[in-house]
């Protein structure tokens, strides 16, 4: 299948953003910065990008969405949104979680590599990049405690936490030095529609990393 013109969509952190691959390589993409008022704004960005680029719903050949983990109502905004696109436009769409995103330029350029997300006060959502190709089962959901033990000498990516704290001995990579972008999510998400092409829409949903967690347990 040729895929010419994808939609892109993450709503998996504080900022919206939604994005248009064209066949030439380019990605022209929208956002919106009003933190987690993703229900709002999510079609009329992209109807704003659309527009702006004289394209139509109807001429979309595919859609890549965030899977997170992150915002849950962000989430379901976006997977909704998809899923919804999809069905009425009855074209293909691909999940891809921020971890599968990341993780080839992200060892590209860093190496191995601490991705930590945000779950919920003190607690983080954590998945260690050490190939190019991420596996999300290995996803773990730790506490604040354990990062300065676990990744000493490791480099860490925390995603949208501008506030997160300096720690001895460890290593903080930098918005301005690796930023999740849309184009982050294109390759996998590409490579997922031209594999398995429809996903089935019931069972496409956010990243629930407490399952894995309890899948461990009980091995």
């Amino acid at each position: 299948m040729s895929i010419e013109r994808i939609l892109l969509i993450d709503s998996s952190t504080s900022v919206l953003r939604v994005g248009l691959a064209m066949a030439e390589g380019k990605i022209l993409s929208a956002e919106n910065r009003d933190r987690f008022r993703h229900a709002e704004f999510i079609i009329s960005l992209i109807d704003r990008l659309l527009q702006e680029n004289a394209l139509s719903k109807k001429e979309l050949t595919g859609l890549i969405v965030s899977t997170g983990p992150g915002s849950f109502t962000g989430l379901r905004v976006g997977l909704a949104t998809a899923k919804g696109l999809a069905q009425a436009l009855k074209i293909p769409v691909a999940g891809v979680s921020i971890f599968e995103a990341v993780s080839s330029r992200l060892f590209r350029t860093v190496g191995r590599t601490a991705v930590l997300i945000r779950s919920r006060r003190e607690q983080y959502y954590c998945g260690l990049v050490d190939t190019p190709q991420f596996d999300n089962q290995t996803i773990e959901l730790i506490d604040m405690s354990e990062i300065t033990t676990r990744f000493q000498g490791i480099p860490i990516l925390p995603v949208d936490m501008p506030e997160f704290p300096s720690m001895p001995g460890l290593r903080l990579i930098k918005a301005e030095e690796f930023f999740l972008g849309l184009e982050d999510f294109l390759d996998p998400g590409r490579e997922r529609l031209n594999a398995t092409g429809m996903e089935n829409l019931a069972t496409l949903e956010p990243l629930y990393i407490q399952q894995f967690q309890a899948g461990r347990a009980s091995e």
